[in-house]
């Protein structure tokens, strides 16, 4: 038989990726699966604990767009151009600068306000568990000193230069509503009590800087601290840009709803509250702008226009007078009718747009939309222009002068009675703007919440322990399916051991190695086991694979050490004796004598390493079993700092040529390959060798290194024994099965 090269390449079938491999991966690797899944779920569960909580306070605005120019009648021309702001503006206002910065100059958004020396992680989770409503929890083990819940500070002003914006200040709480505050340097600056304004002096990088303070409600023990830390309006503006929400609720609905988040319930209402109210109060302002700049308007045309009407009256009338009596037809008082109301029009788009240049620029889309209405409006008069030139010269000029007459009475006409309205207006402005539902302290919080933060923590447990578990399995490659070990090593695997539960029972028994279950063999404790009736596949096929060796002494090893080499050796070695022939079991670990569990009186008995070194023969080693034909040759009693020294002397041929003689079959039980090298002399000794691994413990690059070694010393590879499969828990998903049932003798015959 020739020597057994491994392939040089895997299989690229190899990396298909396969649902049942992962699941098996799992349960192979179910401790580190649950150490993570647990670990990230009780992440989450510190967190929801002892996070800080996020509450959103809403308030509801109603815009009204029916509100239209305070110029009355001129917006009646240019209704269609929809001088009103929409509701996308509004929002943009809502959130400008202006308003945030009127919201955060009423509320002190620019403090900082946070209770220090808090425990962190159980500080909050007492906070949240003892605190009663509007008051102050307990203090455990009295600490009186540390906030345990409950506390509260609001300050109605606080300045301090812009040296020291971002710098913490400390207030600390005292008796009877007294109170001190300390510098970012420690140092005292200032005392006082509730509603006193204390002005202080504070020094800067830059020298002295002046400060005040005063404080509207403190609820705390003495002794207590707070951490008070001034902003900038500009970093005020964009922190507060980023917790403040303006939304539509749904669309053309002139509903506003405002939304915003903060760790303090009462803070986030009261900034909502004072933001829709400074919005209010902007549009009320603005509003009442536009009503004086439009009466200052209407105030400065009024007299021109009541000139020009009289002066197109006196003109009316003097051609009346000259003229006697003027035959007007049906058709042309039409035509008057018509160019009366388009001159209208066209005077009031002149002035709609003398007054929105006032507040528009030329390239804004409602100055573009006037123009073109007038424009639309002009060609409309040139012709009407064109027709009245068709009539008598009579008829042309009483037209001129009654249409003159008619458009400047309904022009004065109206704008008088919007002046009139304008200056009520005027007296008491209201806005296009209310507030319908004004925002409430919130009871609960927005975030964390119990049911999202848990499932998030299930869910990303479970996949963090998953792909940890696949990490581990990729990076050690262990060995699923007998196929891969043929792929990798081109020797056939003679036997596909199942993971035996009778086995796991005899090595977990209460008395451990004192009970005699403990030192049973499988093959005799339980025959009919499917481990056993696998090691008997492999009888059926040894004197086949042995042929071609021309020897009868086999090694069995494996990769490392769990893979059951000396599970499999002694329980074959029994199985083979059963079939009447004399076997020789040798126990070739002189490091740790497996052997010994399975028979322990040879443990402390003389054995191979004896003979090897001279002090007993080999007949006086051999110990005969209860087993007729099968005999066991244990580690020995001799021992060495270097084994392999010992087993690489020329008395090792010697004694194994002449057990050969004596034993039809010598079944030599080594160390595994890898980690000494006392199996590859036991291998070059000996005429065969069979390589046992392991289901998911044995990996492809050690199974590939184990072939190498072997091959380097020319041992003569058999074949393999693929031990501890469990395929049965999964189905076996390779093709073909591995189910082992128990097929005995009928007990009726």
């Amino acid at each position: 038989m020739r020597p057994t090269t491994p392939p040089a390449a895997e299989s690229p079938e190899e990396d298909e990726v396969n649902l049942l491999l992962l699941l098996r991966n799992v349960s192979t690797h179910r401790r580190l699966f649950l150490l993570v899944a647990g670990g990230v779920f009780a992440l989450a569960l510190v967190y929801l604990l002892s996070a800080q909580p996020t509450y959103r306070a809403q308030a509801l605005l109603q815009i009204d767009e029916d509100q239209g120019s305070m110029l009355g009648a001129l917006s009646d021309v240019a209704g269609a151009l929809n001088l009103n702001k929409s509701i996308d503006g509004e929002l943009d206002i809502l959130t400008s600068r202006t308003v945030m910065g009127e919201a955060i100059d009423r509320t002190q958004a620019q403090l900082d306000i946070e209770p220090r020396h808090r425990i962190p992680v159980l500080g909050r989770l007492y906070a949240r568990l003892a605190t009663p409503p509007n008051g102050l929890a307990d203090p455990p083990l009295g600490l009186s000193e540390l906030p345990w819940g409950g506390e509260r500070l609001r300050l109605a002003h606080f300045e301090v230069p812009r040296a020291l914006y971002g710098k913490p200040f400390v207030l600390t709480a005292g008796e009877d509503d007294a109170w001190a505050l300390s510098s970012p340097d420690g140092e005292e600056v200032a005392r006082g009590r509730l509603g006193q304004r204390v002005d202080f002096n504070v020094a800067t990088r830059f020298g002295p800087g002046r400060g005040s303070i005063q404080v509207e409600e403190l609820r705390a023990r003495s002794g207590v601290s707070f951490g008070v830390t001034a902003s900038s309006l500009q970093t005020a503006f964009e922190e507060m840009g980023r917790r403040v929400k303006a939304t539509e609720t749904s669309k053309d609905s002139s509903m506003i709803e405002l939304t915003v988040s903060g760790s303090d319930a009462e803070r986030t209402a009261d900034f909502a509250n004072a933001l829709a109210r400074a919005y209010v109060a902007l549009n009320i302002r603005h509003r009442a702008q536009q009503a004086h700049l439009s009466l200052q308007f209407l105030e400065h045309r009024l007299p021109a226009l009541r000139a020009e009407l009289t002066r197109a009256e006196d003109a009316l009338n003097a051609y009346r007078m000259r003229s006697g009596t003027i035959d007007v037809e049906q058709q042309s008082e039409a035509l008057l009718a018509r160019v009366v109301e388009l001159t209208r029009q066209q005077t009031l788009l002149e002035l709609n747009r003398e007054a929105s240049a006032q507040q528009f620029r030329p390239t804004h889309p409602a100055m573009r939309m006037l123009e073109a209405q007038h424009a639309a409006v002009a060609e409309a008069l040139t012709q009407a222009d064109a027709q009245i030139r068709a009539l008598p010269a009579a008829q042309q000029e009483y037209l001129r002068l009654a249409r003159d007459v008619a458009v400047d009475t309904q022009l004065y006409t109206a704008l008088a009675a919007n002046k009139l309205q304008l200056e009520v207006a005027e007296a008491g402005t209201t806005g296009t703007a209310a507030i319908i539902d004004p925002a409430l302290s919130p009871e609960r919080r927005h975030w964390p919440t119990t049911l999202p933060v848990l499932a998030g923590g299930l869910m990303g447990g479970l996949l963090m322990g998953f792909l940890a578990v696949q990490v581990l399995a990729g990076m050690r490659r262990a060995l699923h399916d007998p196929l891969e070990v043929e792929r990798l090593s081109g020797a056939p695997v003679y036997a596909v051991v199942p993971e035996s539960k009778v086995q796991s029972r005899m090595t977990r028994v209460r008395g451990g190695s004192e009970d005699p279950l403990y030192h049973a063999l499988l093959s005799r404790q339980s025959p009919t086991d499917p481990g056993v009736e696998a090691l008997r596949t492999l009888r059926s096929t040894f004197r086949l694979a042995l042929r071609e060796a021309g020897r009868t002494a086999v090694v069995f090893t494996g990769p490392t050490e769990g893979v059951g080499k000396t599970f499999v050796t002694a329980n074959f070695a029994y199985l083979l004796a059963l079939t009447g022939v004399r076997v020789l079991l040798v126990d070739g670990d002189l490091r740790r004598a497996g052997l010994g569990r399975y028979f322990p009186d040879s443990v402390a008995a003389p054995g191979l390493s004896d003979v090897l070194a001279g002090q007993d023969t080999l007949e006086a080693a051999i110990q005969h079993t209860d087993q007729e034909g099968l005999d066991l040759l244990p580690s020995g009693r001799h021992r060495v700092s270097n084994p392999g020294e010992l087993l690489a002397r020329p008395t090792l041929d010697v004694v194994l040529r002449e057990a050969e003689q004596r034993y039809d079959y010598v079944i030599v039980d080594s160390p595994p390959v890898l980690p000494v090298g006392d199996a590859m002399t036991l291998a070059r000794a000996c005429g065969a060798v069979f390589i046992v691994s392991r289901y998911e413990l044995t990996n492809g690059r050690q199974l590939v290194q184990t072939l190498k070694r072997l091959t380097q010393v020319e041992a003569k590879i058999c074949g393999h024994v693929f031990n501890g499969l469990r395929a049965s828990r999964y189905g076996d998903g390779y093709g073909y099965g591995y189910g082992y049932g128990t097929y005995g003798a009928d007990p009726k015959r």
